[in-house]
């Protein structure tokens, strides 16, 4: 008897959840996995405690309910594809006024999320894919060589975790930045609850999410290079270009050459350098430089601002995981 309860408490369970993942669905990713988590949790945890199904449905809210109670408590952050569900009531669009950011080419100097982008790829992001590779390499160092004895399995466990939990830091360091929101918390470890050690290391070791955060730890980095040698070129170039109108009116030489080099160059109508070993450029020509600079710069913004929305989904999308199937409650 207590089996069959069981059963139909986890079938119970199964319709809620696919119920509310319908009613979630075009929501942000990030924003549904929390929602589909939460439920889950709450309603194991409440038939573990001896509430039926039913009642503890009840209590929580159904599925509609609990849909725009999240998207209205995030309606910051949608889905790119942002298709309207039975959770948003349909109403007619009504014109916003335009934002700066909104302007087409020069809209990005306006953008934060640019601008983070820039930050993120350009420093944060790549010094701590270093940590984060150093951290792996390290202990699976250590994993590697005291396998064959028994401490290496929870060197093992320790790299697993620790790899979630640096994924899970990464997604808010990433949301920060990137704009893109990530999942407040992770996907639990199916089947680790109410289990001895060993079956719970067996657990961890089962769990593909751990690996796939192991994986983005270690693939991570040599993508962060490649990102931060891009986005500090272009940056480093045309800020040195868009300097040059400024450093013309202040009567600042771009080079200063030793003389006695012999070095004598015939450029823009003029003499490089001059008697006292300046290098000057005419000021139409400084000018020129610098719109350059500006137009690299604005493109800069755009590629970081590109990146980061594509670095930011594939992030998440390792941090999302698809809702896995809800275990009938343990009858202890």
């Amino acid at each position: 008897m207590e089996y069959a309860e069981s059963t139909t408490a986890h079938k119970v369970v199964r319709l809620y959840i696919a119920q509310l993942a319908l009613e979630l669905e075009g929501a942000d990713a990030a924003l549904r996995h929390d929602a589909i988590i939460d439920a889950e949790q709450h309603l194991n945890a409440a038939i573990l405690a001896g509430t039926s199904a039913d009642v503890a449905i009840a209590e929580y809210g159904t599925p509609v309910e609990i849909a725009r109670a999240y998207m209205d408590a995030d309606s910051t952050h949608r889905s790119w594809r942002a298709a309207p569900s039975t959770a948003e009531p349909r109403t007619l669009a009504i014109p916003t006024r335009r934002h700066l950011h909104e302007i087409p080419v020069i809209g990005a100097w306006f953008d934060r999320r640019a601008w983070g982008a820039i930050a993120y790829f350009g420093a944060v992001g790549f010094i701590l894919s270093i940590g984060y590779f150093t951290w792996s390499v390290t202990i699976g160092s250590l994993v590697i060589g005291l396998a064959p004895i028994v401490i290496g399995i929870p060197l093992l466990v320790l790299l697993l975790g620790s790899a979630r939990a640096l994924c899970l830091f990464e997604g808010k360091v990433v949301q920060l930045f990137l704009g893109v929101r990530m999942p407040k918390r992770t996907q639990p470890i199916q089947g680790a609850d109410h289990v001895g050690f060993w079956q719970r290391i067996w657990c961890w070791l089962r769990d593909v999410r751990s690996w796939l955060s192991l994986g983005y730890l270690l693939g991570n980095f040599p993508v962060s290079l490649v990102l931060f040698v891009i986005i500090a070129v272009l940056t480093a170039s045309s800020v040195v270009l868009m300097s040059l109108p400024f450093m013309h009116f202040a009567g600042a030489p771009i080079a200063q050459v030793d003389l006695d080099s012999g070095v004598n160059i015939q450029a823009f109508g003029e003499t490089m350098p001059d008697e006292n070993g300046e290098v000057r450029l005419p000021l139409i020509v400084s000018i020129g430089l610098g719109v350059v600079g500006f137009l690299i710069f604005t493109g800069t913004l755009w590629i970081a601002r590109g990146f980061g929305w594509m670095y930011g989904h594939v992030v998440q999308a390792i941090q999302v995981a698809r809702p896995q199937a809800v275990n009938p409650p343990r009858i202890q």
